[in-house]
Order: structure tokens, then C-alpha cells, then sequence
């Protein structure tokens, strides 16, 4: 899986990362994942902003399918791919108000990225 790839799948389960995808196109002329790693984990802090019971009530589906898409990159990513789930998403996401509701979220794969275990 590529990054383009992995872009492709989190847009699939999220409209609101539809519209980040095209404001990033927009402003960048091209993906520059590490920055649109930004825009998935700020989607993700949204969805758990009232809390993990709350967000997972409202926006369960989309949660599981982001964070699904996170952990198929783990797997099937290339290294580049990895890379940028592990450094952008997994463990900018421990410096987050909300990461004690993401930890239990997360898939095996991307758990094992956070840098503070």
C-alpha cells in the first residue's frame, strides 16, 4: 500500500477527510502525507472530543474505519507508508488531550508505534 493508497482508504470511510483530501490538494498541489496525517488525526480528536463512549455512539463507523485503514497500512504499507502512520498519526497523537481514548482504539500494529508504550 502506498501513501496515495492510504489517503484513498481513510477518505473512503470519512467524508469530512473527502473534503481535507481536496482543501490539501488545493493548497499543496500535491499529497504531502506527513501534513495530511494532521488532518486525519485532528478528524479522529473531533470524533472522540466528547469522549470514547460518546464519539464511538456518533461516530462509530467512521472511527473504525479510519483507524482500520491506519492498521492495513501498518500491515500492507510499503516503508514510506509506515513511516508516516508511525510518526504523524501514531505518535503526534500521544502529545493529544484525547489519546487515552485512541490507545484502546488502535490496532495492534499502530499500538506497537506509540513511542511512550
Amino acid at each position: 500500500m502506498s501513501n496515495v493508497q492510504l489517503v484513498e482508504t481513510l477518505c473512503a470511510a470519512s467524508v469530512p477527510l473527502r473534503e481535507a483530501r481536496r482543501v490539501h490538494l488545493e493548497n499543496f498541489g500535491t499529497l504531502v502525507p506527513h501534513v495530511f496525517m494532521s488532518d486525519v488525526l485532528k478528524r479522529i480528536g473531533v470524533c472522540l472530543g466528547a469522549g470514547a463512549r460518546e464519539g464511538q455512539r456518533t461516530h462509530g463507523e467512521e472511527i473504525k474505519g479510519i483507524l482500520a485503514a491506519l492498521e492495513r497500512g501498518m500491515v500492507e504499507g510499503d516503508r514510506e507508508t509506515r513511516n508516516v502512520i508511525a510518526l504523524s498519526f501514531t505518535r503526534d497523537s500521544e502529545l493529544e488531550i484525547f489519546f487515552a481514548e485512541l490507545r484502546p482504539l488502535l490496532g495492534p500494529r499502530t499500538r506497537a508505534q506509540i513511542h511512550g508504550k
